[in-house]
This record gives structure tokens, sequence and C-alpha cells, in this order.
């Protein structure tokens, strides 16, 4: 577990920068930009911490919680002036889904010590973090 930690902690620092690159302005496009990066780093924050901490600790909670991120994340679709936002907030979305789809069934036993990371956490780790980047990449205006 401490390279998933490790994995979503580095990833949750690179995405702090997020909403410091859109500057507000006046205008509404300007305002949405500054709202979808905000977003898009809170989600990805909430997803990272909840994947790198006791899944075993209620998976139906937190799997319905990987549920409000997707539906957090499918409202931005639509509020970015960027050709590729809506495609980049879709995959996230999806990840998002997988992901919950994966802790709904994390068994509620803790694992034994020792043991090693499940594959299939790392792979829905890795699998957010990158369509977040992506998000990220993609929150501002053209």
């Amino acid at each position: 577990m401490v390279t998933v930690a490790a994995l979503a902690l580095g990833a949750a620092l690179a995405f702090t920068g997020c909403a410091a690159e859109a500057t507000p302005e006046s205008s509404p496009a300007a305002s949405s930009t500054v709202e979808a990066c905000s977003e898009v780093r809170n989600v990805t924050n909430g997803a990272l911490n909840t994947l790198a901490g006791d899944l075993a600790a209620d998976p139906a909670g937190k799997s319905e919680y990987f549920g409000q991120l997707t539906e957090r994340v499918d409202a931005l679709l639509g509020t970015v002036d960027n050709k590729s936002a809506d495609a980049a907030f879709s995959s996230f979305a999806a990840a998002l889904g997988e992901a919950g789809a994966y802790v709904a069934t994390v068994s509620t036993e803790a694992p034994a010590e020792g043991a090693e990371t499940d594959p299939a956490l790392i792979a829905a780790t890795t699998a957010v973090q990158d369509a977040a980047a992506e998000a990220a990449a993609n929150c501002s205006a053209e």
C-alpha cells in the first residue's frame, strides 16, 4: 500500500497547480475555467486519497463516493471553451467509474500483513491519475 499511497500523494501534489494556471477575470468563461480546474483538482485529490486509504472499511460507501465523483466530473461537460475538454472530462469520469467498480469488489477483511498491493488497485489508481492529468491539462479555455 505504500507504493499506492506514494503515487497518490505525488499525483495530488502535481494537480495543485491546476487552478493557479487560470486567472479569474470578469468574463463568465474565465470563471467557468477556474471552477472546472478547481473541480478537477478536488475530485482528483478525493479519488486518490480514497484509493490510498483503507478500502476494506466500507467498500460500498467508498464505491458510492466514486459515483458522486463521477457525477461531479460529468457536470463539467460543456463548461469549458476547449475542444478537448469534454473528451478529457468523459475519460476522467469513466476512470472514476471503473475505480468505483473496483472498490465495490474489495473484501471487508483486512489484507494479510506484508501482502502485495492488489494489481487491480494499482491499475485503477494509474487510470485515475492518467485521466485526471489529461482533464487537468484541458480544464482551461483555449
